[in-house]
């Protein structure tokens, strides 16, 4: 398919790449609380770990939650114990996903034959960009399924193995599926039916089975109930929609989102295929046939499933940039002219309007304009953060850096493009986090609540969400079914719930500007 990226690129425009994804991966790791909801009751799992020492059975607010395996909870206990002397455990926690992240980008390096651009490519998708900052199980799904991809590119079973075994106890028997169907699908092409081929499925087979029989053995053995709803109702149920659980029922979903979510990779893997098209050489090349086979199997599983949502099809952005990464090599000036402003468009829009914004609700002018943007955070108070803001600064001329400094070769588009994601989402993560964690952290309710009850006063929680019980058991250590003097209970309606006669109202309140959830504070009589 040409001479690599890597290689036309020189050493200069590989560091400044790999620097470029450094900073990608740490603007908006830290800094702010758990987020709903996602982030939220992640968290909470994570929270139980290091609270009771209990690694074996995923509890959430004192009460069993078995959707996930606990691969990446364990990993965030991990990170926030070995940090906490520095960060709060939530920020701690939070690092898991950029040592995840971190693999994925690796392992789409070495699945490429170490063609920086997929993993400059992959960093600059829209659709990774947030969830690869949140503290999410998808973060761990993703880094098995980039090791797996990558133990199929260079034929090692045990890569194949680890990744679907990462996979597995990430996130279930989704990601497994999809590198086993992945790995039978290229049986198609002659240039995997070979006894070598065959022999690395069973070495991958040998190397994914500690992950698929430990932890769900010693399940088993606790409660044949947890194990039947995590196995049978958590994977099975969920895909078929029996279970009910989340998602929409949209089998064109990722057929709709995709022409956003994977850009800028897919209308350059549409690229690669349509030269390819052009030249039978091209299309016998394993490197084309094997991230396309990949992403048809990802998107015709993911499809047929019954529970969709976008963040699902994060596996399909690695085959993406796979394909796009080979674009470079023949897209002709013009396109990539195009790409490369598009890019540097994409920064200097970023720049110019959220400096702006942050400016006008900062001095109050335009009026307007700073009355609207005040109302989506009614709680924060605009103020200059002066850590935030020297980053902030760090992160424009950052990228005025790359942009000027970035040599006109193959590796130019995607490095322009990427940083112009970088310092969209390093201003947002900087000037406006004050800003975001008032408008979507609980932190302000837990604090009025601690303001109304005495210290270590025990709370029972009632109709609270996964995030609500997550959240309020860390900071005011609300678990759901005790017997305690006090009851939070949370509601859809302003109109106060009726817990029953023993019980008297202490306080009332909900987080600034949300008329969707209000809490209730009662006390015995």
């Amino acid at each position: 398919m040409g001479a690599t990226t890597q290689q036309s690129s020189g050493f200069g425009m590989g560091v400044l790449a790999v620097g470029l994804m450094a900073a990608w991966i740490a603007l908006g790791l830290v800094g702010h609380e758990p987020w709903k909801p996602d982030e939220a009751y992640t968290f909470g799992l994570v929270w139980h770990i290091l609270e009771k020492g209990e690694w074996l059975v995923p509890t959430l607010g004192g009460e069993p939650f078995v959707e996930k395996p606990p691969l990446f909870f364990w990993t965030a206990a991990l990170f926030a114990k070995a940090f906490n002397w520095a960060l709060p455990p939530h920020d701690a926690a939070r690092l898991a996903s950029g040592f995840y992240v971190a693999l994925t980008l690796w392992f789409t390096w070495l699945a490429s034959g170490k063609r920086i651009a997929a993993a400059v490519l992959l960093a600059g998708s829209f659709g990774y960009l947030q969830h690869a900052h949140q503290l999410i199980t998808d973060n761990a799904l993703l880094a098995g399924i980039a090791i797996g991809v990558c133990g199929l590119t260079r034929g090692n079973g045990l890569l194949l193995g680890t990744g679907a075994g990462i996979a597995f106890l990430s996130k279930g028997l989704l990601g497994p599926g999809l590198l086993a169907i992945s790995a039978l699908a290229l049986f198609a092409f002659p240039t995997w039916r070979t006894r070598r081929y065959v022999v690395s499925l069973g070495w991958a087979a040998l190397a994914f089975a500690p992950w698929a029989l430990i932890w769900p053995a010693l399940l088993y053995f606790r409660s044949k109930a947890l194990f039947d709803e995590w196995f049978w109702v958590n994977n099975f149920g969920r895909f078929s929609g029996s279970a009910g659980l989340g998602g929409v029922l949209d089998h064109l979903h990722y057929l709709k989102a995709l022409p956003w979510f994977a850009l800028p990779s897919l209308p350059l893997a549409a690229w690669t295929l349509w030269h390819a098209s052009r030249n039978r050489a091209e299309l016998r090349s394993p490197e084309l046939q094997l991230p396309l086979a990949v992403f048809l199997v990802m998107l015709a599983v993911l499809s047929a499933a019954s529970s969709a949502r976008t963040i699902y099809g994060l596996p399909m952005l690695v085959p993406l940039a796979l394909l796009g990464a080979l674009a470079l090599d023949s897209l002709p000036e013009r396109p990539r002219a195009v790409f490369e402003q598009a890019g540097f468009w994409l920064g200097a829009v970023a720049v110019v309007v959220i400096w702006g914004a942050w400016l006008s609700l900062l001095v109050g002018w335009p009026a307007a304009l700073a009355g609207r943007l005040a109302a989506q955070s009614p709680a924060y108070v605009p103020h200059v953060a002066a850590v935030p803001f020297l980053f902030a600064v760090a992160a424009t001329f950052g990228w005025l850096f790359v942009v000027l400094v970035a040599s006109r070769d193959a590796l130019r588009m995607p490095t322009v493009w990427t940083a112009g994601v970088t310092v969209a989402w390093g201003l947002a993560m900087t000037l406006w986090l004050p800003f975001l964690d008032d408008a979507k952290s609980y932190r302000s309710v837990a604090t009025a609540i601690q303001a109304n009850v005495p210290a270590e006063t025990c709370i029972s929680g009632r109709n609270l969400s996964e995030p609500q019980r997550a959240v309020f058991h860390y900071y005011n250590g609300v678990v759901a079914g005790r017997d305690c003097p006090l009851l939070l209970v949370e509601s859809s309606t302003p109109e106060a719930p009726a817990p029953g006669r023993q019980w008297s109202l202490v306080w009332r309140g909900t987080r600034p500007g949300d008329n969707k959830e209000f809490f209730w504070l009662f006390s015995t009589r």
